[in-house]
């Protein structure tokens, strides 16, 4: 027996700062790093997650995971990474409203070096900064509506609050 079923490349997208590598290291070892290191062109990480496909079968998915460089001076050799993703987590910082309003632009990004649409999760992170939050749960799900994407969570990397949700998500929505 295989150790998964199904392999399937997604991508971290959103601006630097917003917590995707924190995610990623989250995700892939359960433990949170307060040391921020700018991602330069991307990083990439596997791990297999389980899922239900849409008869209720178990499926063991592993997850190719590519946490894309968010400043905009590597915006030049950024589209070469998306090359056959089938999804992406799409992050922002809920204490920082201009990672909120770049949004469109990753979206716009993404669909233009697929030349389609993936599915895409919308993740809200550092939702522990309650004192610092300045977008509304509201606004990500209203954001998520008027953009057509696949869902929305709250996250924080620091805590670890749906993190492996955020991953199992993706990977369900990709099986379509």
């Amino acid at each position: 027996m295989s150790e998964f079923d199904l392999m399937r490349k997604v991508v971290m997208i959103g601006a630097g700062g917003s917590g995707k590598t924190a995610i990623v290291n989250r995700f892939l070892t359960n433990k949170f790093s307060d040391k921020y290191i700018v991602t330069i062109g991307s990083q990439f990480a596997v791990k297999v997650v389980e899922v239900t496909d849409s008869t209720g079968n178990p499926l063991k998915v592993k997850l190719l995971v590519w946490d894309l460089a968010g400043q905009e001076r590597f915006d030049f050799i950024r589209s070469s990474y998306y090359k056959g993703s089938k999804g992406a987590l799409l992050v922002f910082d809920v204490t920082r409203k201009s990672t909120f309003k770049e949004l469109p632009k990753w979206i716009e990004e993404t669909e233009s070096a697929l030349n389609q649409r993936i599915p895409i999760i919308l993740i809200a992170n550092k939702v522990d900064l309650v004192e610092d939050r300045v977008i509304t749960e509201d606004m990500g799900r209203q954001f998520v509506e008027a953009h057509n994407l696949m869902g929305y969570l709250e996250t924080s990397a620091l805590t670890g609050e749906n993190v492996h949700e955020a991953f199992k998500m993706l990977a369900k929505a990709t099986l379509s």
